[in-house]
């Protein structure tokens, strides 16, 4: 045996290393599980450091369940918050909602794959499968590659409008340099992660008649929510039939629910002298449009949104629970899983037995995931919306399953309530962001993970339907 491993610092190394190796095995075999302790874990940590009296503008410590409240909000990129951004937190409370926001929007397990990247040598495969399972059905074998291009993107499109941003709030608006620089920034990270918070009191009211601002930030958060495999499809492949059913599905639903929301907030609000009503027609048009985008996950707003009409309200619960795409910044029940829905009812109606799109077949376990996601989410929507409203008897149910919605699909739209909840109504939304956030990667996990071969089938049976 040579004296260098004999020599005590040696031992401990390699006993740290290997015990870290087999750790990190150990965990990345159960998916599942180590997707909601990894949020868990880090929403604790973020609440921790958000309690301390420096992480406020008063100096005086927060509650805890305030401090993690904000801190899941950041974290699973919702944006609702019980105190105001900017008057409440310190820059240093600033700086560790805004490094939440971007853990959040990068995905834990792609943060995790980058700390292995780093530190590892070798990568075995039982890590690798593990840390893919956010990534919606990216296989083992292109982690690496996934990583570079997620990071890359989400950095150079953060980069992009912050510099815009910088420019035009100098430029536009007389801003100090400084000031401009902590808002260009801030602005930058919570659009691409779809985080809805902002450095402004009102948000984004005072640009609601600026397109200069409002539609970077729209673009930036259609980058973000589309999703990471989408935009690599249409990087790649350059032409609309050789992307993939998924992207295209992707980008077809987002058309749809794009354009067809904002036509219908436009008429909707046309004569809400609370919302739109009062605005000059091009603005009216520019935030219909801006409307049906934030609505979809990011949370921005730059009217008020209690003061939208009941149709508009359902319009943006709708929009909001459908949410981005897959293995984006976006929450929801995802568009792709939306589209697969809407066919599936479209070949029932036709009587094909097949689901069909762009001249390819959606495979069954497909359509039996995306009904199953549709269908829990709803069923968890509606059941802890049922006891949020129980648990807050002095706010008007209406805002109450409205703010239930905007958690599930960490969107962060709220008509002003948020702050007025009790601690148990607190602690059933951290619980409706983290299911939101944490639910479709785990869900997708585990529906994977119990795919098995069947070597049998029962006799099959009619049920009467109807």
């Amino acid at each position: 045996m040579s004296d260098r491993k004999l020599h005590p610092e040696h031992l401990v190394e390699r006993l740290a290393v290997g015990t870290v190796d087999r750790l990190l095995n150990l965990l990345f075999a159960r998916p599942v599980q180590v997707v909601a302790l990894v949020f868990l874990v880090v929403s604790l940590i973020g609440a921790t450091a958000l309690s301390f009296p420096g992480a406020t503008e008063s100096g005086q410590p927060v509650r805890f369940v305030d401090a993690w409240f904000t801190a899941v909000s950041a974290l699973c990129i919702t944006g609702l918050t019980v105190f105001d951004v900017a008057s409440h937190w310190s820059a240093y409370g600033e700086t560790i909602i805004l490094i939440l926001v971007q853990l959040g929007g990068l995905g834990i397990m792609s943060a995790s794959v980058l700390i292995v990247a780093l530190f590892s040598r070798t990568m075995g495969f039982g890590i690798r499968r593990g840390l893919a399972a956010e990534n919606s059905g990216i296989t083992p074998g292109n982690v690496r590659p996934l990583l570079r291009l997620i990071i890359g993107f989400t950095l150079a499109v953060e980069a992009i409008l912050a510099l815009w941003l910088l420019f035009w709030l100098v430029a536009g608006h007389d801003y100090a340099l400084e000031e401009a620089i902590r808002h260009a920034l801030f602005m930058a990270i919570a659009s691409f992660n779809n985080a809805g918070m902002t450095l402004w009191p009102d948000n984004l009211v005072r640009f609601q008649a600026d397109w200069f601002f409002l539609i970077p930030v729209m673009a930036t958060i259609i980058a973000g929510s589309i999703g990471y495999p989408v935009f690599r499809d249409l990087w790649t492949q350059r032409g609309w039939r050789r992307i993939s059913l998924h992207g295209r599905l992707t980008v077809l639903g987002f058309a749809i629910l794009l354009i067809g929301g904002a036509i219908l907030f436009i008429i909707l609000e046309w004569d809400n002298e609370a919302t739109m009503g009062a605005m000059a027609p091009h603005a009216h048009v520019l935030n219909g449009i801006f409307l049906s985008v934030t609505s979809r996950t990011a949370g921005f707003n730059t009217i008020d949104t209690a003061s939208l009409s009941d149709q508009s309200l359902m319009l943006v619960s709708f929009l909001m629970f459908i949410g981005g795409g897959s293995a984006g910044t976006g929450g929801g029940i995802k568009v792709g899983t939306a589209m697969i829905v809407l066919l599936i009812v479209w070949s029932e109606i036709r009587g094909k037995p097949d689901v069909e799109a762009f001249g390819r077949r959606i495979g069954e376990h497909n359509q039996r995931r995306a009904i199953s996601v549709v269908i829990l989410g709803a069923i968890l929507v509606m059941g802890l919306g049922y006891l949020l409203v129980a648990v807050s008897p002095h706010l008007p149910s209406r805002d109450v399953m409205f703010e239930a919605i905007s958690a599930f699909s960490t969107t962060g739209l709220s008509t002003g309530i948020t702050a007025q909840f009790t601690d148990p109504g607190k602690y059933l939304i951290i619980f409706l962001m983290f299911v939101g956030r944490v639910g479709p990667i785990t869900l997708f996990a585990a529906l994977a993970s119990r795919s098995k071969p069947v070597y049998y089938h029962y006799p099959k049976e009619e049920v009467l339907i109807g």
